[in-house]
């Protein structure tokens, strides 16, 4: 069952739930604002059922982020198990100043808590008229090889995003994996089966059912497992941070941000017009079924435009609802901190 909510409500809950748990100002309403938009914009695995989540993350936190290697162009970042997005967007703005100077700005960093989605940091980068590459780990193993049945790799999603002149830049974001794990936890919070050929249980047999899932898919098949391979080592090795087998929770995995100045060979104005008239070719191209209509990637979730929806209410599982509120004044309500419900 679920229960409409007015947005402003949930993000007041969101606030006083942070705000009880020392996190205020910029940070909190970073964190709220990513929330919320992955919620109304359709992407509900990263959304209020993820941050019910956050308990497990705040208990687990050392100290604060630290820059421990930096030259001209690239820096690492050790993340002394902070807040995800909280690191990340540090990470953000170093990647960001470096390629301001220099051309190129690539952070690579671990020992964190999962962020949501990639997308808010790499609108940051556009933002700022530079083109971003952002990538991280989206384990530990929780997707299988294909043509196998264990899980190795994470879900791995990596996002690019370029400046324009129009309203917001591109961006594309998206996991390697068929679906992302969190659609196990919001399989169970909605209390529905999982997506069809999506994930496979312990018999190697696609399954439906959250509780006997075991492992992802990549998408695409051995095209798509390639890409999931590829980013589990930059994701990992590369960065300094733990693969496969060998990460056996959040703060073992890796993150890669990239940002790139079009001034390196172009500028950006130029960059951006002939970004708007390739999308625009996309855009006006022939429809493969009469009356129908060609997107830029980003532009719908399932069957909606992200442009008409009312961002003034959300619907939210009676459960979810109910749990944010008791977050708001205690420190109880969240989900247990567990490889289904992460």
């Amino acid at each position: 069952m679920s229960v409409k909510v007015k947005t402003e409500e949930i993000r007041e809950l969101m606030r006083e739930t942070l705000a009880l748990r020392g996190i205020k100002g910029e940070d909190a309403e970073f964190l709220i604002d990513d929330y919320m938009e992955s919620e109304l914009e359709g992407h509900r695995t990263h959304g209020v059922s993820k941050f019910l989540t956050i308990d497990a993350e705040i208990q687990k936190k050392k100290s604060e982020d630290e820059v421990i290697k930096k030259e001209a162009s690239y820096a690492q970042i050790e993340g002394h198990r902070q807040l995800g997005h909280i690191a990340a967007l540090h990470a953000t703005d170093l990647a960001i100043d470096m390629a301001k100077k220099t051309g190129i700005g690539v952070v690579g960093f671990s020992n964190i808590s999962r962020y949501a989605r990639i997308t808010p940091y790499a609108r940051r980068i556009a933002d700022a008229g530079l083109v971003g590459i952002l990538m991280n780990n989206g384990g530990p193993e929780c997707c299988a090889p294909f043509g196998g049945k264990e899980p190795i790799f994470g879900t791995n999603p990596i996002c690019f995003a370029f400046p324009s002149n129009r309203e917001k830049p591109y961006i594309f974001d998206f996991a390697t994996a068929q679906k992302v794990w969190g659609e196990i936890r919001q399989a169970v919070v909605e209390d529905r089966e999982l997506a069809p050929n999506s994930f496979l249980g312990a018999d190697g047999q696609f399954t439906r059912d959250p509780e006997k899932a075991v492992a992802g898919v990549a998408f695409g098949g051995p095209k798509g497992y390639a890409l999931m391979f590829a980013l589990e080592v930059l994701t990992g090795a590369f960065v300094g941070a733990k693969m496969g087998h060998q990460a056996k929770d959040e703060y073992d995995l890796g993150y890669l941000f990239m940002a790139l100045s079009p001034d390196m060979f172009s500028d950006l104005e130029s960059f951006r017009k002939e970004m708007d008239a390739l999308a625009n070719d996309v855009k006006n191209s022939a429809p493969a079924k009469e009356g129908g209509q060609v997107f830029i990637p980003g532009e719908i979730f399932g069957n909606q435009k992200v442009s008409e929806i009312d961002y003034r209410f959300a619907e939210l599982p009676e459960d979810v609802y109910e749990r944010l509120k008791k977050m708001s004044h205690s420190l109880e309500g969240g989900y247990e901190d567990t490889k289904a419900m992460n």
